[in-house]
């Protein structure tokens, strides 16, 4: 592992740290907010994600895939922590957890929980730093959780999305 950013790409390993922190929490904003013009523009159009149901090349094909299980989802949350980037004879890589946490509209008494590793590849495109390959890797699931009914739980979380003024 190589922590100078020397490679072909331009970037000091700080720069893209950054931008790779960027990346990762823009996509947990896109997603939440379920602003999929947002999570186009952190991707690369060719991007390969691989999750646990599937691969997907191209983010029309994630999307395809993507949209309609999180319409199912009366909201969704992901935090996302432990962002480390590095420098490989690949490129740059950059690994985050993702604790999530969400329920479905037909289910609203019961919470679903994730606890899962991205593994991405970035690439800069005409000077944007892009996430060009995702793995995400489950650590834990724990679903259909009762909630409490002390626990308060908002309807949706797709606010997040205004980015307007307060």
């Amino acid at each position: 592992m190589n922590r100078t950013g020397t490679g072909e790409q331009s970037g000091t390993i700080a720069t893209v740290a950054t931008e790779a922190a960027l990346l990762q929490n823009g996509y947990a904003l896109a997603v939440d907010s379920r602003d999929w013009d947002h999570f186009r523009t952190l991707f690369a159009p060719d991007v390969v994600a691989v999750y646990p149901h599937g691969r997907f090349d191209g983010v029309d094909a994630w999307l395809d895939n993507f949209v309609p299980i999180h319409d199912e989802y009366a909201w969704s949350l992901h935090v996302m922590s432990t962002h480390v980037t590095g420098e490989d004879e690949h490129g740059f890589w950059a690994t985050c957890y993702g604790r999530i946490q969400w329920i479905h509209q037909d289910r609203p008494t019961l919470l679903n929980r994730g606890e899962v590793v991205y593994r991405d590849r970035l690439r800069q495109d005409a000077g944007q730093w892009l996430i060009a390959q995702r793995r995400l890797d489950m650590v834990m699931r724990e679903p259909e959780v009762p909630i409490p009914p002390t626990a308060g739980y908002p309807a949706a979380v797709a606010e997040l999305g205004d980015r307007g003024p307060i």
